[in-house]
């Protein structure tokens, strides 16, 4: 028997992200199976009601009630659960930090007069005031906060460029700033090469890259995944273009996005070129004849690429281990589809677009329409699933921080016998599940109990560094010692996972 419970709190909106570890934390209790500590906003009501949680409490709960939902053995493990989410909310609240808290932007710069920088994270809705009070008052801006509109996006860039400041975001969740990695982002050392990008885990890939091959970063600014539209007009983009042109510390300038609109992209190009930097512009699915028209700017088509022709380094050659291809060889012969399960979204992408001209890879982000996977995104042949899009987040934390959904796709695609090869992305980092490696692969040990030959291929590509928080050297031991095979970029275990399907 399993026992729910679903409480409502009034009035105690708490950050996401904290939300997230406060779940984590008191799930882990024994006879638990599930805690969720979400806002009581549309979408997480529409999770609730899924999970069979509403109520009429719930269903009248705003944006602003906490609401704790309990799945358990026991109603005491249920009762336990509830305790410890509360204690751990106290915890936090009672903290020095909280004891100081500020109660507006005017007051944290009354606080703090010598501040340039402000990170806000705030229902959209809500972080309007909070963010145009900042960037009027001078103040570099990091909005975390998603649901905002595209007009009040505009709004706020043009408030920005105008007062000479950075306006990153909306949905902004990686940035380095002076050495200082700010939300989702890696410790990477300091160097020459600047970053401004419209994807985060794309600038993850890219900064560990550099750091692990030698190179330093100056600053990685995020710009929000929207700024290349045509209504925004790249603002934020040309902005971050010239900041990093005018800190004397960098000499190298990675612009990193999807391509959006040929007109804003041809802006931002002229932006960057006139800064007489080394400029490389890695422009996901980009047309190759846009390279024509700027010959002082590198175009490349990979993370990969970008980060070592910003480094001035050849791309390592791919080597496949004597183990990986006696595992080949002994398949079974019936295998032969590939499955991609992701937490980088930038990482899938970068995965589909080297798929795209040898496999039709059906996807929830997918290179072609006709190739498009609606939730829950479960395809019948080749496949590449981003389980951090909205539609597998609604009330759950990131893939990043819980693996439990990928963990669930993992046992049933190593136990179809049909799938050959399977990849995965390990994001480190700060906000990053602190255990990923240990939490996967009793899977991949389990799932392949018992499979004549051994199951599907595992290959993993780590995004991180060996000064991040998760020990690099341990996440690879533990993932080579049940059985997987780990290649040094995301691009490179794309290529080794079409190598082994063909």
């Amino acid at each position: 028997m399993i026992f729910q419970q679903a409480i409502v709190r009034k009035n105690q909106y708490q950050d996401s992200v904290r939300l997230m570890s406060v779940s984590r934390k008191a799930g882990g209790l024994p006879g638990v199976l599930k805690v969720m500590a979400i806002l009581g906003t549309d979408s997480n009501k529409k999770v609730l009601a899924d999970l069979g949680l509403m109520s009429a409490t719930v269903s009248a709960a705003t944006p602003n009630d906490l609401v704790i939902c309990v799945e358990a053995e026991t109603s005491g493990a249920v009762d336990a659960a509830v305790a410890e989410v509360d204690a751990l909310l106290k915890t936090v609240a009672t903290g020095q930090a909280q004891a100081e808290k500020p109660k507006s932007i005017d007051d944290a710069m009354d606080k703090l007069p010598g501040a340039n920088f402000a990170l806000i994270s705030l229902p959209g809705r809500l972080a309007k005031l909070d963010v145009t009070t900042a960037l009027a008052r001078g103040l570099n801006v990091m909005l975390f906060s998603d649901n905002i509109s595209i007009a009040d996006e505009i709004e706020f860039k043009r408030l920005a460029v105008a007062n000479g400041v950075l306006c990153m975001g909306p949905d902004c969740g990686t940035a380095i700033v002076n050495g200082v990695p700010l939300a989702f982002a890696n410790v990477v050392r300091r160097g020459s090469i600047g970053l401004a990008a419209a994807s985060g885990t794309g600038i993850q890939e890219v900064t560990c890259l550099i750091d692990r091959f030698g190179g330093g970063v100056s600053h990685a600014i995020g710009v929000g995944g929207r700024d290349l539209k045509k209504e925004v007009g790249g603002l934020m983009m040309c902005q971050a273009i010239r900041s990093l042109a005018q800190d004397p510390n960098t000499r190298s300038l990675i612009i990193l996005s999807k391509p959006g609109d040929p007109a804003v992209l041809r802006k931002v190009l002229d932006e960057a070129k006139a800064t007489g930097l080394k400029v490389v512009a890695c422009l996901l699915g980009a047309d190759r004849d846009t390279a024509s028209s700027y010959p002082d700017v590198t175009l490349v088509s990979t993370l990969e690429a970008a980060a070592f022709e910003a480094l001035g380094q050849p791309i390592p050659e791919m080597v496949f281990p004597e183990a990986l291809k006696k595992r080949i060889n002994g398949l079974d012969p019936r295998r032969r589809y590939l499955r991609g399960l992701y937490s980088g979204g930038t990482l899938c992408y970068e995965t589909l677009f080297i798929l795209k001209d040898h496999l039709d890879v059906q996807s929830n982000v997918p290179i072609r329409p006709d190739l498009n996977l609606h939730y829950p995104a479960k395809g019948t042949a080749h496949c590449c699933v981003d389980l951090g899009e909205d539609d597998f987040t609604q009330g759950v934390p990131h893939p990043m921080i819980d693996l439990g959904t990928r963990i669930e796709r993992l046992n049933e695609d190593i136990r179809d016998p049909s799938v050959k090869v399977v990849l995965l992305d390990i994001m480190l980092g700060y906000g990053s599940n602190r255990h990923s490696a240990a939490l996967l692969a009793p899977v991949l040990v389990s799932a392949r109990a018992g499979l004549a030959d051994g199951g599907p291929v595992i290959l993993v590509h780590i995004c991180g560094t060996d000064t991040d928080p998760q020990p690099m050297d341990e996440q690879v031991r533990v993932l080579e010692e049940a059985g997987a095979f780990l290649f040094p970029t995301n691009a490179q275990a794309a290529r080794a996972a079409l190598a082994i399907i063909q």
